[in-house]
């Protein structure tokens, strides 16, 4: 991943195969039937299980990753504030952009249909926005953790360590139970990163079979124990209120299983690419990989727009009352074509291009 080709392909090819995992299992949330749905039998689904006991740690910890050289460049250079306003641009004008557009078309519905119209308009939007598209609010917090500790505090472990701490009393409300949850991913990403430039590691040498093997075994040992407690959705983070060794076991497992999981995903592909790369020098044989490089690469509009997507046209066209791995693969296909066809028409209009996250 140091090398500019591993550097430009690897990420992108783990965020192509994370989104898809997102949008197949919101795809199993949402298009296997109202009860199912409804009755959130989808906790108890396996499969679904599988996907969200890795899937977005490992979306954050590429993101921490791929965040370090943005902070080590200001770090050189200056600029601090252009980074954080890039990033903000880049991370909070969609959530507040859709927020908006949704804002509208409820507030048009409600006139239409003679209803009266929210009285505190500002509030409302301002928590419907703090509420909606959560990742993208979890990159955003973590981020700013990772720059004010390494710009203001020079990366002070103890205050790390006091902080990882507070997070156990810290309210889950308003989505925070997750950025909790996520903050340790995009750390290590971050770190990974920065040890890797400053100790000349690359993930190449480490892309053995071995490896593979044995974070594979060690993520399935782990996936045998997960049930609907370990969703971060269910029982949250914070220890107070809660039985506290009940909650730390809950927290440390699902902790440790996310980071198994990604991890083994991680090597995978990574052994993938090189085996690619013995076959044929040429690079070739990577054809096959472009299409998950195209998705992760506009990996952020894909994930704004299925979820509406899956709200307005899966949720509503839902054709089965029972659970259907087939039907939710063909879901998930026309969502995800639908998405990349709508991020690309985006991105090539200039006023809209925020929308989905492009520079």
């Amino acid at each position: 991943m140091e090398k500019k080709s591993e550097r430009a392909l690897l990420p992108d090819l783990l965020r192509g195969f994370a989104v898809i995992l997102v949008v197949f299992g919101h795809c199993i949330q949402e298009g296997s039937g109202a009860a199912y749905s409804i009755e959130q039998q989808y906790f108890d689904d396996r499969l679904y299980q599988f996907i969200y006991s890795f899937h977005m740690p490992l979306f954050m910890m590429i993101s921490g990753y791929l965040s370090w050289r943005g902070i080590e460049r200001a770090s050189e250079r200056g600029g601090w504030a252009n980074l954080l306003k890039r990033r903000a641009a880049s991370l909070l004008t969609p959530v507040f952009a859709w927020t908006a557009l949704d804002y509208v078309r409820i507030l048009i519905i409600n006139s239409l249909n003679g209803e009266p119209q929210p009285e505190a308009l500002v509030f409302v939007y301002f928590y419907n926005a703090l509420n909606n598209l959560w990742f993208l609010w979890a990159v955003w917090w973590c981020f700013l953790v990772v720059l004010v500790m390494h710009r203001f505090l020079r990366d002070n472990i103890g205050i790390y360590v006091l902080g990882f701490l507070a997070l156990f009393v810290i309210p889950d409300g308003l989505g925070f139970g997750a950025y909790k949850y996520m903050l340790p991913y995009f750390l290590f990403g971050y770190y990974m990163h920065d040890c890797m430039h400053r100790r000349g590691w690359k993930l190449e040498d480490m892309s053995r079979a071995w490896i593979v093997a044995g974070t594979g075994l060690v993520f399935s040992g782990l996936f045998l124990c997960y049930d609907r407690d370990a969703f971060i959705y269910l029982t949250g983070y914070k220890l107070i209120g809660k039985s506290v060794k009940e909650q730390l076991w809950i927290d440390l497992y699902r902790m440790l299983v996310g980071f198994a999981g990604s991890l083994f995903f991680v090597f995978l592909w990574q052994y993938i690419v090189v085996c690619f790369d013995r076959i044929n020098g040429t690079g070739k044989m990577r054809t096959g990989c472009r299409v998950l490089q195209k998705l992760g690469a506009d990996s952020m509009g894909i994930y704004i727009l299925s979820g509406y997507l899956l709200i307005f046209l899966v949720h509503r066209l839902d054709f089965i009352d029972h659970p259907s791995y087939a039907w939710n693969v063909l879901e998930t296909a026309a969502v995800i074509l639908l998405s990349l066809c709508g991020t690309v028409l985006l991105g090539r209009i200039p006023v809209l291009r925020r929308l989905v996250g492009k520079q």
